[in-house]
């Protein structure tokens, strides 16, 4: 039940009491027509114990004891899934959309409160043994999942009434037909040793998925320096990494050191040293059990009747199958061929002025200090000269403020609310009458233990109550920003900027949705279209009348001069047919590695595919000796997914067009906007989600051409 999402996948006070256990109370009204009918359940399916209301705060009782919120949830997806068996004796007049699938989705609905936030606090917790807590609730969610859709009677009661044929809603006809696959889907129709191999199956991929992230979360490689080294470094950083005893200054695999020191550091034999690093962590742990991961997941799809994997993954994508991702990707290498050329040619050439030869192999550390020297030389513009217009909490309080005005809603801080560190704040989103729609949680700065990607985590789903009421949905966006309060400026790159904007898209995708089921609210769409919304928001952080809105120089406070913000728009295509490359070859990877068949149940070996693709894909080859499918967090979140990225910004360059038309700051195209796309999730397909917001089918023209700009 884990739900997050990722830019690239990837990464509170500690509470003292997290291992106790808080009561939780049972609240008739926000359960109206979600009753308590246990003793209908099996009793090896029943929980003794109270049941988790389906308005409980789970950050509130999963701070008071994660594994009471985890077990009282499961407890109330278990009732409501009891009463739905309970109606296999009643007659079909009886059978009722509220008896049956409206049940059903409160119990997917109660589901998600049970495992979203555990799956937040296994990897942003401070305390790492809570941590380890939080991790005891998926392998629960999945079996009992496991147990969901290979229940014959409650598959019975819903083809009783499916077959009643009554009129539905399109996001209740919709639902009902994902409901009847998916018991297809998930092994109800195998006898009795194919279904006792897939719970084996589903266990051992929980507890591998699970150590799998974990080791990414612990392994916090470092690199020692002398300060003589780190020339080409931003002040700001440098003034934060003062050497140790020994003279040496020590450098980790954190994104906030990583990424300038990979940019900016003229000492590219350093740079190359910490890429090795960075590309090896978890190494030691996580090859072996990602080509262990591969060999289940293909087990797994041919016992379910699919050839791959990747079959079994994409038939519920918009791509329906690997065939058609293939031709996608293949298709974008092709139409970037050409322009890869000519960057590639350019990079080479500040290669050579910078002191190296010209048939040097440029290794992947190269790409961004060479991008980055080039658009100094070519457009003017120097990057870290940029981030001192992009503070921090500057950058923050300007995202809130434009949001607010596009949207029409109002954020506010809610201190009184528990979190799980000092760091983390909770925000309260309104709309213009002052009602609450509901909360997320800013989570921006990195801390030992902690998720080192960027990324949006539920944490409950909004859904339409019996009584009419509607449950607030909540949300957590974890990044890895530099930290303010230090003895320097929490400068970020305007690369950190966007990135916060595309967050945020998620954010605002969450807790805007108004679907009636919680099984379709907000981010609950195909894959490869929830990136769409967020990609879309990138563009706000490139835009002169947006940026002069907040991001001003943090010492004089004055707004990015023109000549800078034309340069920067200017080089802003520059290296996007390299970086595009690389996303090809990160898709085409996770495509190899779940549609390449284990032989004699032995795993590919999953480095030498690495090698292969990387070198096909790339113009920066291989580095040997580094493994860096041991930290590639989407193998276990987007398997076989990871082409989303492209095809979702195919959609976002499509929807872009009616903004850039009517203006991006216009309140009535964002209205339009949030009504068409945001409010319903994925209560249609997402195709004529598109349609509707833009009077027309959704091609990919705008996206070509924005990628050839």
């Amino acid at each position: 039940m884990k739900k997050l999402i990722l830019l690239l996948l990837v990464t509170v006070a500690a509470c003292t009491a997290c291992h106790g256990e808080a009561q939780v109370p049972t609240h008739a009204a926000a359960n109206a027509g979600a009753t308590d009918t246990d003793s209908a359940a099996p009793p090896s399916a029943r929980v003794a114990m109270a049941l988790a209301p389906l308005d409980v705060d789970p950050v509130a009782v999963g701070l008071a004891g994660i594994e009471h919120l985890c077990d009282a949830s499961l407890a109330r997806a278990e009732s409501l899934l009891a009463g739905i068996r309970a109606m296999t004796s009643k007659p079909d007049a009886e059978l009722t959309w509220e008896t049956t699938l409206g049940k059903f989705d409160y119990a997917k609905a109660a589901l998600g409160n049970a495992g979203d936030f555990p799956a937040l606090m296994a990897v942003a917790h401070p305390d790492a043994a809570v941590r380890q807590s939080a991790k005891a609730c998926e392998p629960k969610i999945d079996a009992f999942e496991t147990s969901m859709w290979l229940d014959e009677a409650l598959a019975n009661v819903v083809k009783r009434y499916a077959a009643k044929s009554e009129p539905l809603s399109t996001p209740k006809k919709r639902f009902l037909e994902r409901v009847l696959r998916e018991f297809r889907r998930n092994g109800l129709e195998l006898d009795e040793k194919g279904r006792a191999r897939l719970r084996e199956l589903n266990e051992e991929l929980t507890k591998l998925g699970q150590d799998f992230e974990a080791n990414v979360a612990a392994s916090r490689l470092i690199v020692e320096a002398l300060p003589n080294e780190l020339v080409g470094l931003p002040n700001e950083w440098l003034a934060a990494h003062k050497p140790g005893a020994n003279g040496k200054i020590e450098i980790s695999t954190d994104y906030p050191d990583y990424f300038p020191v990979i940019t900016y550091a003229k000492n590219r034999k350093l740079a190359l040293r910490l890429f090795k690093q960075f590309e090896n962590r978890a190494a030691d742990k996580n090859v072996d059990i990602i080509e262990k991961i591969l060999v289940l997941r293909s087990e797994k799809a041919k016992l379910l009747g699919y050839p791959t994997w990747a079959d079994y993954v994409l038939q519920e994508r918009m791509a329906k199958s690997p065939k058609a991702v293939a031709e996608f990707l293949e298709g974008l290498r092709k139409h970037l061929a050409k322009k890869s050329e000519a960057e590639l040619k350019e990079f080479r050439a500040m290669h050579v002025l910078l002191g190296g030869k010209r048939n040097d192999v440029l290794p992947p550390s190269e790409r961004l200090y060479l991008e980055d020297q080039v658009r100094q030389a070519k457009y003017g513009v120097d990057s870290k000269e940029i981030s001192q217009y992009f503070e921090v909490s500057r950058v923050k309080k300007g995202l809130l403020e434009i949001t607010s005005k596009m949207f029409g809603i109002q954020f506010r801080p809610a201190p009184s609310l528990p979190t799980w560190h000092p760091d983390v704040e909770a925000m309260e989103v309104t709309d213009a009458n002052n009602q609450l729609l509901g909360r997320f949680y800013f989570d921006l700065y990195p801390r030992e233990g902690k998720y080192k990607h960027a990324a949006v985590f539920g944490i409950r789903d909004t859904v339409k109550m019996s009584d009419g009421s509607r449950l607030f949905p909540i949300a957590a966006i974890e990044c890895n920003f530099p930290k303010p309060g230090g003895a320097a400026p929490a400068l970020m790159t305007h690369h950190d900027a966007v990135t916060f904007f595309h967050e945020f898209g998620h954010v605002l995708h969450h807790v805007l949705s108004t679907s009636e089921l919680s099984t379709f609210a907000g981010t609950n769409v195909a894959r490869d279209f929830v990136e769409s919304p967020s990609q879309l928001l990138e563009e706000w952080a490139w835009s002169k009348e947006v940026l002069d809105l907040f991001a001003r120089h943090y010492e004089s406070g004055k707004a990015m001069p023109e000549k800078l913000y034309a340069s920067l728009v200017r080089s802003r295509s520059f290296g996007r047919a390299l970086a595009t490359e690389r996303q090809l070859f990160l898709a085409a990877l996770d495509q190899a590695y779940h549609t390449r068949q284990p032989q004699n149940g032995k795993s590919i070996d999953s480095t030498r595919v690495l090698a292969e693709i990387n070198n096909a894909y790339t113009a920066f080859q291989y580095v040997e000796g580094t493994h860096f499918q041991a930290s590639f967090g989407h193998l276990i979140g987007y398997d076989a997914g990871y082409y989303g990225y492209q095809w979702a910004l195919s959609i976002a360059q499509d929807l872009f067009t009616r903004f850039k038309k009517e203006g991006m700051m216009n309140s009535k195209t964002a209205a339009e906007f949030r009504a068409a796309v945001l409010e319903p999730g994925g209560s249609d397909d997402e195709s004529k989600l598109v349609e509707h917001f833009l009077g027309r089918p959704p091609n990919d023209a705008a996206y070509k051409a924005f990628l050839l700009e």
